[in-house]
């Protein structure tokens, strides 16, 4: 029986095409923001001769409104209202506190968000899902799968519950309703890189690299900042034996800076050896030199390795450990 016909696979994410918009958006948000709370201050001004501090009191308070809504733009609606109501004490307080010159409307304000942030937090998560949390951490998946149904029972709103679940179901290795949980995680809250990430582990588990390219693709958009995103991301394309694209990937994620000496360490690997399969002897040499400086990364590694669960992707990390190490021990001192 033939196989069903698979979607065309999608087109890389090209590194050069987000870092010129992220830089548009660097350069021009600031500048926009400024004139903008300027113009508004002289609208005020002009309308309110005799009130000109609270005039741009109200102007720097709007403008930090809509800059905070901006900034959430792909945040669920719901999230975005309620973290602009959260930041409005903090606001007024900025607002009044630079308007006057005065530091005590900012600590009040501050404070009074903070606070409203602390009993949000406190009243938006199951007490269920906590306690799940605590034993999954600790190891006991029975009690934590027990317990996070009755979190998704009491809030089926909240996407972490299916989080958890998924990374429960990893951890006991039964991809299949691991897979289930993280995209219905997905399901709830579309815009979240974080099961997505989930997704993406799961398929690199089960060494299905094509799904998982799809799933990291899908990450690198929602958050584009995040340098692991990036690494998952050139790691799929390097087992697919997408070369150019996983150095334009591996790249993005060295560029971004881990800040994880293993994954430092490892993007430095991919990207050298995509870029030796490359032939730019030059480039690969300078990476090779550069991936010195994470060689302390490399017992954490091994250390890690032999406590990994067996899963199919592991044959495929004890090759490239053992090269890697091969590359680090003959490098120069």
């Amino acid at each position: 029986m033939m196989n069903d016909p698979q979607p065309s696979p999608p087109k890389p994410v090209s590194t050069h095409s987000l870092s010129r918009k992220e830089l548009r958006t660097s350069i021009w948000l600031p500048i926009l923001s400024a004139l903008g709370l300027v113009t508004l201050a002289a609208i005020v001004g002009v309308f309110m001769p005799n009130a000109f501090a609270a005039g741009l009191a109200i102007a720097i308070c709007l403008g930090l409104v809509a800059f905070l809504w901006y900034w959430l733009r792909h945040q669920p609606i719901k999230r975005r209202l309620t973290a602009v109501l959260l930041a409005i004490p903090a606001l007024l307080g900025v607002s009044v506190g630079v308007s006057d010159g005065r530091l005590g409307p900012i600590i009040f304000g501050m404070g009074v968000t903070g606070l409203l942030l602390i009993i949000q937090r406190a009243v938006s998560i199951p007490i269920s899902y906590r306690f799940a949390a605590r034993r999954f951490q600790n190891g006991s998946y029975e009690d934590a799968l027990i317990l996070v149904d009755k979190a998704i029972a009491a809030r089926p709103d909240f996407w972490e519950s299916y989080q958890l679940k998924a990374l429960i179901f990893l951890a006991q290795m039964d991809f299949p309703r691991a897979e289930r949980a993280a995209k219905a995680a997905m399901e709830v809250n579309p815009k979240t890189d974080a099961a997505a990430n989930t997704l993406g582990q799961i398929y690199l588990a089960q060494a299905q690299f094509a799904p998982a390219r799809q799933v990291y693709i899908q990450a690198v958009e929602q958050n584009p900042d995040h340098a692991l995103h990036w690494y998952h991301l050139g790691l799929c394309y390097y087992r697919l034996g997408e070369t150019e694209a996983a150095a334009e990937s591996l790249a993005a994620a060295i560029k971004r800076a881990p800040h994880i000496l293993e994954y430092e360490l490892l993007a430095h690997y991919y990207l050298w050896r995509c870029l030796a399969q490359l032939g730019q002897n030059s480039l690969a040499s300078d990476v090779h030199t550069k991936m010195q400086k994470f060689a302390a990364g490399l017992p954490l590694l091994q250390e890690r390795l032999t406590h990994q669960a067996d899963t199919p992707h592991l044959s495929f990390l004890r090759a490239d450990l053992a090269d890697l190490a091969q590359q680090v021990a003959d490098s120069p001192p």
